[in-house]
């Protein structure tokens, strides 16, 4: 078993951004395939959505993963077999966790045309929003013949203060 690191973002932190950057450089791929799709057709409008769709399925991977959830933790699972921890890149925020990977490529050296293969990998990004706030810095996350575990504490709900209203 491999324990992974975890990244831990809060929203006002500068990392923040360079994962949302990174985000719109997959949707910019996606976009501009979707394009490609649509100039293949011939450029016959009507079939944007299964343009787009085709393009994702191209593009990026979608795990297949669970949630569970109890009174003070989350723990998901995401099926990721032939990845090593050292592929994945993980990411805590107090309302949702990402999972995601590079593409990972397995290009053959064999000589000769490869008309078809399912070997070149596509990107994987997902994210797991969740319903009660989490504590980023208390995530942890194991790899074990390929099941990414990740175990993410809720955080302590907030306390309630009395203010004592003055008259003036």
């Amino acid at each position: 078993m491999s324990n992974l690191p975890v990244r831990y973002l809060f929203p006002e932190d500068p990392d923040t951004l360079s994962l949302f950057e990174s985000l719109n450089e997959l949707q910019e791929a996606i976009r501009q395939r979707a394009f490609g799709l649509f100039e293949e057709r011939g450029t016959v409008p009507g079939n944007d959505m299964e343009d787009w769709l085709r393009a994702e399925r191209e593009l990026v991977w979608v795990p297949r993963a669970e949630t569970m959830e109890d009174d003070k933790q989350y723990r998901l699972r995401v099926i990721v077999p032939g990845l090593d921890a050292k592929d994945l890149q993980l990411t805590a925020m107090p309302d949702a966790i990402i999972v995601q990977t590079e593409a990972l490529s397995k290009e053959s050296k064999e000589a000769g045309t490869v008309p078809f293969s399912e070997l070149r990998g596509r990107k994987l990004f997902r994210r797991f929003d969740l319903e009660e706030p989490i504590d980023p810095a208390r995530t942890e996350a194991s790899l074990n013949k390929g099941i990414l575990e990740i175990v993410a504490s809720k955080a302590a709900p907030a306390k309630l203060v009395k203010v004592a209203v003055q008259s003036a």
